[in-house]
């Protein structure tokens, strides 16, 4: 049977593109098309990528990118998560997704590290599900896609930085992100083989979310690409340039982009629109929040750095004590 021109037409994904440019321009956005790069393919032969909408927010002196690639997919089909934690050994805080792009400025990203509050459940590894079985590589391809783009975002936002370009210091962040109308589940964190196998529904092992927060791990063909971008951009502005602007944790050029080429990115914001608007409304509320905190939230960043200084302190002594009880 079939498509009708209106199945064709949606599963283009066209029609989803438009919908989220137009609705980031209407949250005060400047959205583009398309955002294309280039890389070597699988025969390692350079051909141009992309991913589907850029779009920037600009709060002086925050200049914030949304990378957005939108996948289409059937009302039927659901996207499931492993469930996964923010800190552990991987060390990914509740705001690295934004990616904060600090290091040849002399303005700080203040809140990296331990927050207080998150987007959304964190996860690693996603599968895509449908009525005709599981597809392993749809949410794979998607990531690469924005994975592979980062880099020459960072290459302009150090350009930028070391030459002013823009009126005034600016920090860039940069925020991947996958925006569907698949339903988004993250697997509750005690779920087991036996439970899936007994469950009647994806309901039964795993929640119902709206946005998550995916972890990104560098992988040996995206470092070598994203160290070769950095090198470049030291080739082409040089070195004296960048080693006059740097202020950062290191004043070692070659260790800080070594650094970033293992951390871009870090991770991928996912959303879903089967119901709506309300989660990108929430993303970008929450980077507004992050940029230009409350009251209400600077009390929960000082009340959380307290009770760390506390642990600290307590753990101090008690170290002391073990010390000094010693022969």
């Amino acid at each position: 049977m079939s498509k009708s021109w209106k199945d064709a037409l949606l599963g283009t994904g066209l029609p989803l593109e438009h919908d989220v440019k137009e609705y980031l321009k209407k949250r005060d956005c400047i959205a583009r098309f398309e955002y294309s790069y280039l890389r070597p393919d699988e025969h390692r032969v350079e051909r141009q990528f992309s991913y589907d909408v850029d779009a920037s927010l600009i709060r002086p002196p925050h200049f914030v990118d949304f990378m957005v690639e939108c996948k289409y997919r059937h009302p039927s089909v659901k996207w499931l998560f492993a469930p996964d934690e923010y800190g552990g050994p991987d060390e990914l805080e509740p705001n690295d997704f934004m990616h904060a792009m600090d290091h040849f400025v002399n303005i700080d990203f203040a809140h990296g590290g331990t927050f207080p509050r998150t987007l959304g459940p964190c996860c690693s590894k996603g599968v895509e599900l449908t009525t005709e079985g599981a597809n392993d590589k749809a949410i794979v391809q998607a990531i690469s896609q924005l994975a592979f783009g980062f880099v020459s975002h960072v290459v302009d936002a150090i350009e930028h930085q070391v030459f002013r370009l823009l009126a005034g210091a600016f920090i860039f962040y940069h925020v991947p992100t996958i925006v569907t109308t698949a339903r988004l589940y993250r697997l509750n964190d005690d779920v087991t083989i036996d439970m899936i196998r007994s469950a009647a529904e994806v309901e039964d092992v795993a929640s119902e979310q709206d946005c998550l927060v995916l972890k990104y791990i560098t992988g040996v063909e995206l470092r070598q690409y994203n160290l070769k971008a950095l090198q470049m951009l030291t080739a082409s502005i040089g070195e004296k340039a960048l080693m006059g602007a740097i202020q950062t944790f290191t004043s070692d050029l070659g260790h800080l982009f070594d650094v970033l080429a293992n951390r871009l990115p870090q991770a991928v914001v996912v959303v879903s629109v089967a119901d709506g608007w309300q989660a990108i409304d929430r993303l970008l509320r929450y980077v507004d929040a992050v940029l230009h905190p409350s009251s209400d939230l600077l009390g929960e960043i000082a009340a959380q750095r307290a009770q760390i200084q506390r642990r600290l302190d307590a753990l101090g002594t008690k170290l002391s004590a073990r010390a000094s009880s010693q022969p």
